[in-house]
C-alpha cells in the first residue's frame, strides 16, 4: 500500500510560484480547498509531462478522473453532497422513468459545468504562468 506524504513532503517538489498559490489558497479560501489543490497541484505535476494539459475526458482517462473525485471527496463533502442529492431524488418519490430522465438531465448539466470549469482553471493557470514569468 502506498504510504501519503505530508503536505510539506508533498509540496517540496512544487515550484516557487505553485508554493506561492497554494499558501494564498490556505490563507484565503474555505476550510478544504487549500489542501484539494495541493493535492491537485502534485497529480498535475506527475500527469502533465506524459498526457498533456488538455480535457481528461477527450482522451477517456478514468483513473484520472477517479484521482481527481478522490479529493473531491476527501476534501470538498463530494459524498455528504451526493446522498443529500439521493436523498432529494428519493424523497420525491418519482416514477422509475422520471427519476432516470431526471438523473440523465443533471449529469449532463454537471457534464458541462465540469468541462467548463476545467477549462477555466486551464484559462486562469495558463494566464498565471504567462503574467509571472513576464514579470
Amino acid at each position: 500500500m502506498r504510504q501519503r506524504r505530508s503536505r510539506r513532503e508533498a509540496r517540496g517538489d512544487l515550484p516557487a510560484p505553485l508554493l506561492q498559490l497554494l499558501h494564498a489558497a490556505e490563507l484565503e479560501c474555505p476550510h478544504g480547498h487549500a489542501e484539494a489543490l495541493t493535492e491537485l497541484t502534485t497529480l498535475a505535476i506527475r500527469k502533465i509531462p506524459a498526457r498533456g494539459i488538455f480535457d481528461p475526458a477527450v482522451h477517456g482517462e478514468p483513473e484520472l478522473f477517479t484521482a481527481i473525485e478522490a479529493v473531491a471527496v476527501r476534501h470538498l463533502s463530494l459524498a455528504n453532497a451526493r446522498t443529500a442529492w439521493r436523498g432529494a431524488i428519493d424523497a420525491a418519490e418519482l416514477p422509475f422513468a422520471k427519476r432516470d430522465d431526471l438523473e440523465r438531465t443533471a449529469q449532463r448539466v454537471l457534464d458541462i459545468s465540469e468541462t467548463t470549469y476545467f477549462y477555466a482553471g486551464l484559462a486562469f493557470g495558463l494566464t498565471f504562468v504567462c503574467a509571472y514569468r513576464a514579470n
